[in-house]
């Protein structure tokens, strides 16, 4: 009788936690396709009109492509940045160790605002550099950089390095052992590093809207939409980009078995 109580508990719990997730979610889908954009009711009926709007609208597309182009930019420097510090970490002894790795998580705890602001005091007073896309890319390879470290070295600290000496005894060098025994070992979680990285950079605003410069990113012009209650077209983009998220998963899971690289650090 206990254990049903609990039981029933638990699934009210898991239920309740899904319905607070997709709620919104849901309302906010349905409005990117309802004629009234604001409310729910009065129901006035169906349009695509929104969508339509959306996607003529060429601020906001040339804000999706900003987004991804330094979303990606800024993945791939954190992932090459944070692989080889996880190495140093989990391989190698040397003076002041913790206070490296203490720096390197660092960037994950600062407040967004005091990061963006010293990078932004830094990029001009410091380097004289104009704000671009470039001081984006250089602001979130720094926040992603912990991502990738926090899991690669985590995945290395458990790695059986045994399997390493054996490759080397059947004559494998340095470069063969790492990439036909120790990369496909780590590489679920390098990928994982890659996506959080990735993900962070995509949805970040606070950061991007201290160091941008004229070209602006997804979350900076959706900050834009709301402040001047373009309520539909910010309804649709958001739409879209759940849309599209899940077509990617759908067929990463289908065909390149995506949760192996996410989810699952095991490995082989």
């Amino acid at each position: 009788m206990r254990e049903r109580t609990i039981s029933r508990l638990l699934y009210a719990v898991t239920v309740l936690t899904l319905v607070f997730l997709w709620l919104p979610l849901t309302v906010m889908i349905f409005l990117s396709v309802a004629e009234n954009a604001s409310t729910v009711f009065p129901f006035r009926g169906f349009t695509l009109s929104h969508m339509v709007a959306a996607l003529n609208d060429g601020l906001i597309v040339r804000s999706v492509l900003n987004s991804a182009f330094v979303a990606t930019v800024a993945a791939s420097i954190a992932t090459v940045i944070g692989v080889l510090a996880s190495f140093a970490l989990a391989r190698y002894e040397f003076p002041l160790k913790d206070a490296y790795r203490t720096l390197l998580i660092t960037p994950m705890i600062i407040p967004g605002i005091v990061l963006g602001l010293g990078l932004l005091v830094f990029f001009n007073t410091v380097l004289g550099m104009q704000l671009s896309l470039v001081t984006i890319i250089l602001t979130h390879s720094l926040y992603g950089l912990p991502f990738v470290v926090l899991i690669v070295s985590s995945r290395l600290y458990a790695f059986d390095a045994s399997v390493e000496e054996a490759a080397r005894d059947l004559g494998a060098d340095q470069w063969e052992t790492f990439w036909d025994v120790t990369f496909p070992i780590i590489r679920p979680a390098v990928m994982a590093g890659a996506v959080f990285a990735w993900i962070r950079s995509f949805e970040d605003f606070i950061r991007a809207y201290m160091v941008q410069g004229t070209e602006n990113v997804l979350t900076v012009t959706m900050y834009g939409l709301i402040k001047y209650n373009s309520t539909a077209k910010m309804n649709a983009i958001s739409t879209l980009i759940i849309v599209l998220i899940a077509v990617l998963l759908a067929i990463g899971m289908n065909l390149g078995n995506v949760t192996e690289h996410v989810i699952d650090t095991e490995g082989e």
